[in-house]
């Protein structure tokens, strides 16, 4: 037995990323996802999103990302999405970012696609707005003179939804996703300013800084990195909102299992180690 365990300290690196492999992948081809405790964060906006009344004001999404984060921001934003359309929750889109833009319509459109959802009736998207802050202010004056045009060219009295949508006042939430600090220009310029709710859904990285914001409230919740989104996926699942948990909580799962089977390489290598060195100096 200890000559067993002495293998794990001279243990070939082929085997150990051939098992690293399987940790990852085995979760990923085969649906295996754990349970996840849900952050109070997390709670807050799904608690928020599920208390506006359907067919009501609408839920304001800012895609404020670029393709290199969208692996931990868009399955949150599909989650979201998934969570307003099956309640009948109106879903305003736009972005201040460039590269936002298109990973915006093309989101947005595939989960009203989902849900059988029109666009003017059920949902708006903007597209790309330049101006960053100048929009946030104007949009709490006059949503119509930030927003003059949607994605498509249509002008904004021609859309039924956006009628009765003048300033921040008919709008239920802000949220804003973003591995930038886009999150607390929204909260300055329009949270603090107009009163309008506030949340954000960070990357991993970015997620810490908005602690004492959640803190003082001024961020009615916040999604941070994968993990958020994987919350999100198993709220709505667990409430019957969505069949089946996405994206994130397969890789959740990845993430997890390949982290565990880490930790344990690095005990057995250890314990491998010090029994090599008591069979060296026995002999």
């Amino acid at each position: 037995m200890l000559k067993f365990l002495a293998k794990f300290g001279k243990l070939d690196r082929r085997i150990v990323f051939a098992l690293l492999l399987v940790s990852i992948l085995v979760p990923l081809l085969f649906n295996i996802k754990p349970r996840f405790y849900v952050d109070s964060a997390t709670k807050g906006i799904y608690d928020y999103v599920d208390h506006i009344k359907p067919n009501g004001r609408p839920l304001l999404v800012s895609f404020d990302y670029d393709p290199q984060v969208a692996a931990e921001l868009d399955p949150m934003a599909r989650a979201v999405l998934r969570h307003c359309f099956a309640r009948g929750v109106k879903v305003v889109g736009m972005s201040l970012a460039p590269q936002g833009d298109a990973i915006g319509e093309g989101i947005i459109t595939q989960v009203a696609k989902e849900y059988d959802k029109k666009l003017g009736r059920d949902y708006c998207y903007f597209g790309f707005r330049p101006g960053g802050t100048i929009i946030m202010l104007q949009m709490g004056v006059n949503v119509k003179k930030a927003l003059p045009l949607d994605y498509y060219q249509t002008p904004y009295d021609s859309l039924p939804m956006m009628k009765n949508i003048h300033n921040y006042d008919d709008i239920a939430m802000v949220l804003s996703l973003a591995g930038s600090t886009y999150p607390v220009q929204w909260m300055i310029f329009a949270g603090t300013k107009f009163g309008v709710i506030i949340g954000a859904g960070q990357t991993a990285v970015m997620a810490p800084d908005n602690y004492p914001f959640l803190q003082t409230k001024q961020f009615i919740g916040q999604l941070g990195g994968m993990k958020g989104g994987a919350e999100y996926e198993q709220l709505i699942v667990d409430a019957g909102y969505y069949h089946k948990p996405d994206v994130a909580s397969k890789a959740m799962g990845a993430i997890a299992y390949s982290h565990l089977l880490i930790i344990l390489l690095i005990i057995l290598g250890n314990i491998g180690y010090f029994i090599s060195k008591k069979i060296e100096q026995k002999k």
